[in-house]
């Protein structure tokens, strides 16, 4: 299915700049993540410029799914029953690159909570492992979306699935410690919005290997809707 909708989207200009703006979400949510994952990991220093590119960015997203979904309705307004099928998995999509933008800016909210970096706390390692594997999904996952790369979205999503796990094993340990508060509080919500990125990430991977009346329904576990 998804090779089809790809056809019919290098025929039509409109949905062609819709695809290309919905690759730009993407493109921008790597430019969000990377710098706020160095400081939570204490390889970066959290500066205002810093801060104010990650809302910039965040902004600059915001307004890209704004406009595809503008353009969206006005194209299926203009031509009812036309491109249906890849307008909703554009939609999808988009709104999942757009909670990225989001998650991005809770870990942003942990980093300027955080009094020392948690890549070198008690559980350092483990944070700075979920850090690169969290980061490790951007690129192959838009690689994926973009191209149509079925191969690609499947191994990319397995490992979105295993990050997950991993998120969840890590927040189960944190359970059965005894931290003081503010550590243990900010490393469960990092560990939560890094586990969101992931599956989100991998929600954009299943457009490509997915029936499109599945999209979305992929939960924590790893499993889809019927």
């Amino acid at each position: 299915m998804f090779k089809e909708l790809i056809e019919a989207l290098r025929q039509r200009p409109l949905l062609r700049q819709m695809w290309s703006e919905m690759e730009q979400m993407l493109n921008a949510a790597v430019e969000m993540y990377r710098p706020v994952a160095e400081v939570l990991a204490g390889t970066r220093e959290l500066t205002r410029e810093t801060h104010d590119a990650i809302y910039e960015t965040d902004q600059r997203i915001n307004d890209l799914q704004r406009n595809v979904r503008k353009q969206l309705v006005e194209h299926l307004s203009v031509s009812p029953g036309s491109d249906v099928p890849i307008s909703l998995v554009l939609m999808s999509i988009t709104k999942d690159a757009e909670r990225l933008g989001d998650y991005c800016k809770n870990l942003l909210e942990v980093a300027e909570a955080m009094e020392s970096p948690l890549g070198k706390g008690h559980y350092g390692r483990q944070m700075t492992e979920l850090l690169d594997e969290v980061g490790a999904l951007f690129d192959p996952i838009a690689t994926a979306t973009v191209q149509s790369d079925k191969a690609l979205a499947e191994s990319s999503v397995e490992k979105g699935r295993a990050v997950a796990n991993k998120c969840n094993a890590t927040i189960n340990d944190l359970i059965e410690d005894d931290l003081p508060t503010r550590e243990a509080v900010l490393l469960a919500l990092a560990v939560r919005y890094l586990k969101r990125i992931a599956l989100h990430l991998t929600n954009i991977g299943t457009s490509v290997v997915m029936p499109l009346h599945r999209l979305d329904y992929f939960d924590e576990e790893g499993k889809t809707a019927p």
